[in-house]
């Protein structure tokens, strides 16, 4: 089997988070993630997997829509979220946070760790690349994000190719 790994410095983002854990909630924080892509496979009749053009495009458009902006899960139980004209309110037990709607990003993911939005812009790449066909030859996708230098989290899609 053949794979392609793209790991590239313009597929990033800057994101603020907190995590909530069962009686504690960190404070707002942020990050420079950085991504890294890997899909293995079978060469098609062009001798490649997925062309990496492609490939950077979709990723480098995912990192955009959560570059310089809150990142919030919608499928926390432990937060309240509720959007309101231009506002989006957060609150955790007694702390509460109020973000103009555009500085943020509600995600469907049920905490913002780096397993999460690992899995998140995995399905996404997935989604984007199936558009075309892209992934055709491809046996499984994986995306890695990495919240610090040497931390990181990845998530796997098996293709069952």
């Amino acid at each position: 089997m053949y794979k392609i790994r793209i790991e590239k410095q313009k597929l990033n983002f800057a994101a603020a988070h907190f995590i909530t854990f069962e009686n504690e909630c960190e404070a707002l924080h942020g990050h420079n993630y950085y991504t890294s892509v890997e899909i293995g496979g079978q060469p098609d009749e062009n001798h490649y997997i997925v062309d990496f053009k492609v490939v950077k495009g979709e990723m480098a458009a995912l990192c955009d829509l959560l570059d310089h902006k809150t990142l919030i899960a919608t499928k926390n139980e432990r937060l309240k979220v509720e959007t309101s004209g231009q506002s989006v309110r957060v609150a955790y037990q007694e702390r509460e946070y109020v973000f103009p709607r555009g500085d943020v990003v509600l995600l469907d993911i049920p905490n913002t760790t780096v397993e999460m939005l690992s899995e998140f812009l995995c399905n996404g790449l997935k989604c984007a690349l199936d558009k075309n066909s892209y992934l055709k030859k491809a046996d499984y996708i994986e995306v890695g994000v990495e919240e610090s230098r040497g931390q990181m989290a990845s998530f796997r899609i098996n293709l069952g190719k």
